[in-house]
């Protein structure tokens, strides 16, 4: 299941089988998340009964406790965690485990406008469809991230 992708958005009940069939593995273990974040209700919602959960007001202190030993593991965004393990403070850190993602974990991030704005909107929507359309989204998220965050 290492890196393999379920979508909480187009097939809701492979990703709760993929979670049910993490639990017996995660049974007992903490599991350190960012107060109020989307990872601590993806726990809640997903892995409830096989894991503590306790939270941080930011991920960093989970992270620094996952290396001090308080935790056993962490949940955040894919981005933050492949930035993080190639830090040299973190080279005990590793990515492991199946990749989830879509409805109230989203799909990326977003940028608010003014409705006033329909000019900057456009800007914004053509800039989009041409990085997308030539690969560059593509290109330089393989580069940044390790993986693909082309929308679909």
């Amino acid at each position: 299941m290492k890196g393999e992708l379920f979508s909480l958005a187009s097939n809701e009940a492979g990703a709760r089988k993929a979670a049910d069939e993490l639990k017996p593995l995660l049974k007992g273990k903490t599991i350190g998340v960012q107060t109020a974040s989307i990872s601590a209700r993806f726990v809640d919602e997903y892995l409830k009964g096989a894991v503590e959960a306790r939270e941080y007001k930011t991920t960093e202190q989970a992270d620094l406790d996952l290396l001090a030993g308080r935790v056993d593991l962490v949940m955040a965004s894919m981005g933050y965690l492949m930035t993080t393990v190639e830090k040299p403070a973190n080279a005990d850190m590793t990515i492991a485990g199946p990749r989830f993602q879509g409805g109230f974990l989203g799909a990326g991030s977003s940028v608010g406008l003014r409705k006033s704005d329909p000019e900057l909107k456009a800007m914004f929507d053509d800039a989009i469809t041409a990085a997308k359309a030539d690969g560059t989204i593509k290109r330089l998220s393989e580069k940044w991230f390790g993986f693909d965050l082309t929308p679909r």
